[in-house]
């Protein structure tokens, strides 16, 4: 089995977690992914570009994030190894994409073209139903456990959060873009730290 057999099989191995997938879906399946490398600070995709493509990371980092017209970044979720990254509202609705999404350290990912994946469900169910799971469970309830986290929740609590959802995360990217998604400052964050480091 080659590097190329082994990430595809990883692929199929998280897959699984959600929906199992039978062998003749994978077979149709796999041919349509290709391995590619980010670069620390490259781009999948750019906020006004027409996406086509959802990665499967492999090893690395990703962020999805806005972009305010004073130049400002908001961070709104880091893509981890195992995980589905790419624009899915920009995808399902067929527009331009409202968010970056950044290697934020060198990437590894398995890419396929979303509409080529569509196009299998009329064959195999089990496909259809794997992508409407990994919508609720991947986007839909993190984005409202996240919401409700921001109104909810003190900036501490939201720290506590997001070391429980993004393990190691904090020893690999800058503190600033830690601070981004907690929607507070960097001093703020240093400061909770050395609050609970302290404990």
């Amino acid at each position: 089995m080659d590097a190329l057999d082994k990430y595809k099989q990883r692929m199929l191995n998280t897959l699984s977690r959600f929906e199992p997938v039978t062998e003749v879906a994978w077979q149709d399946l796999h041919p349509l992914c290709t391995y590619e490398k980010f670069d620390s600070g490259q781009y999948l995709i750019r906020q006004g570009e027409f996406p086509k493509d959802i990665v499967f990371i492999l090893s690395g980092v990703m962020r999805a994030f806005y972009r305010s017209r004073d130049g400002i970044d908001y961070n709104k979720t880091f893509f981890m190894p195992s995980s589905f990254a790419g624009p899915l509202a920009a995808l399902l609705q067929k527009n331009y994409s409202h968010l970056y999404f950044q290697a934020m350290i060198d990437t590894e990912v398995l890419k396929f073209e979303y509409q080529k994946f569509l196009a299998l469900f009329d064959r195999h169910r089990c496909l259809e139903t794997l992508m409407r799971k990994v919508i609720e469970l991947e986007w839909v309830i993190k984005k409202e456990q996240r919401e409700i986290q921001l109104v909810m929740c003190d900036a501490t609590q939201r720290y506590a959060h997001f070391q429980e959802e993004y393990p190691g995360l904090e020893k690999l990217i800058p503190q600033y873009h830690i601070a981004s998604h907690l929607g507070i400052t960097p001093i703020q964050l240093s400061r909770i730290r050395a609050k609970m480091a302290g404990k």
